[in-house]
């Protein structure tokens, strides 16, 4: 991979919404340029920004990161159309790299130090986790959604990785959506700082429960992974 890789990143609604409220703020801060959208599926919600009908799945880019945010859920069915719709964005503009960013269940994390884990669909993207010091995923369960993606990715000729932070299922968890912005700083080597999201914190737990109520019930026939953190490097 080159030294200045062209990177997508990722962010759909999932376990304590990490993908959808890290990706906000990181587009935000950034004050990356909205440049397009995925239409996977019609649309059964539009927001308006300044004026302009923008759908649900909004595609960013500032220099060589490119950030795709999804405002709704992605469900079983249309998952598999979606991801084939961010794997052909992503070749048409010369993506090196997809990070996918998630979340694992685990009800007794410790907040003050959350762990986050790499899964990486191409054995050359070893070194980047090795490197940033960031535990390999070694064994666990992903199922729903995420599962369809992830296999998707797998089979995509463009290399990926997946960051699943340790976090609450059920609620909102902006605790683990900033360890995420960290890692997602780290990675891309853009400094993000997180002040704003520190003041904000309460206020996304409150904002974000009718879409965590919404995620759950796409999420709800999924079967509950381990609850017991992955291995991790020793």
């Amino acid at each position: 991979m080159s030294e200045n890789p062209s990177i997508l990143l990722l962010g759909i609604p999932g376990p304590g919404l990490i993908g959808t409220m890290s990706m906000a703020y990181i587009v935000h801060t950034l004050k990356m340029d909205l440049v397009g959208e995925i239409e996977s599926s019609p649309a059964t919600i539009v927001f308006v920004d300044n004026g302009q009908i923008v759908g649900p799945v909004r595609i960013y880019k500032k220099d060589r990161l490119f950030a795709i945010l999804s405002d709704i859920p992605i469900d079983y069915d249309n998952a598999i159309d979606f991801t084939e719709s961010v794997i052909d964005f992503s070749k048409k503009n010369n993506v090196d790299l997809v990070v996918f960013i998630s979340g694992i269940h685990v009800p007794e994390r410790n907040v003050s130090n959350l762990k986050t884990y790499g899964l990486v669909t191409h054995e050359k993207l070893e070194k980047m986790l090795y490197d940033n010091e960031i535990p390999k995923f070694l064994s666990g369960v992903i199922s729903g959604p995420d599962a369809t993606i992830l296999t998707q990715l797998k089979n995509s000729p463009i290399p990926a990785i997946a960051f699943n932070t340790e976090c609450n299922y059920f609620f909102p968890d902006p605790d683990a959506a900033m360890q995420t912005i960290k890692i997602i700083s780290q990675i891309t080597k853009q400094k993000i700082d997180l002040t704003e999201f520190k003041k904000q914190m309460d206020y996304l737990r409150l904002q974000n429960r009718q879409l965590m109520e919404d995620t759950l019930n796409v999420l709800q026939t999924q079967k509950e992974s381990s609850t017991a953190p992955p291995q991790i490097y020793k």
